[in-house]
């Protein structure tokens, strides 16, 4: 498949099911919101917000943690037998996503605020994949072709 139709499948598959990834879950917010941090600079990685690109055979994603849930919000496709690297902020307190847990690949990382959290993993099955916060309120999935 060429790269252009490629792009045109992911953003057809991520219109699509763009209302169904997640529901937020959030707690009374505080006073004052926690600063975004710039957490980008000093690790080397370009600031991801399209579909990623791939670095040194890993697919590099670039997710935060907001009021809203997980972000971006919408379905992220990813090949089957090919690394990922998540790079994951969480920018607020008001939320129950104070970790990132992926059942189907044993992962259960915390996310402290304002710091950058990698996550590497590598999807072997076809399918959807879920992820969420601890409580198993905010979720996401991504689409394993």
């Amino acid at each position: 498949m060429r790269p252009s139709s490629r792009r045109i499948v992911v953003l057809t598959v991520a219109a699509v099911l763009v209302g169904v990834t997640q529901l937020a879950c959030s707690k009374e917010p505080t006073a004052a919101k926690a600063p975004e941090a710039d957490e980008h600079r000093g690790h080397g990685y370009t600031a991801l917000v399209d579909d990623g690109h791939v670095v040194n055979g890993k697919l590099m994603l670039e997710m935060s943690v907001t009021e809203k849930g997980f972000e971006p919000s919408s379905v992220v496709l990813l090949q089957k037998n090919q690394p990922v690297k998540l790079l994951v902020t969480r920018r607020t307190e008001a939320t129950c996503a104070t970790a990132l847990v992926m059942a189907a690949q044993g992962i259960n990382e915390k996310l402290p605020l304002n710091t950058l959290v990698e996550i590497a993993f590598t999807p072997r099955q076809s399918g959807m994949l879920h992820y969420g916060c601890p409580t198993g309120e905010t979720t996401g999935r991504f689409f394993v072709q």
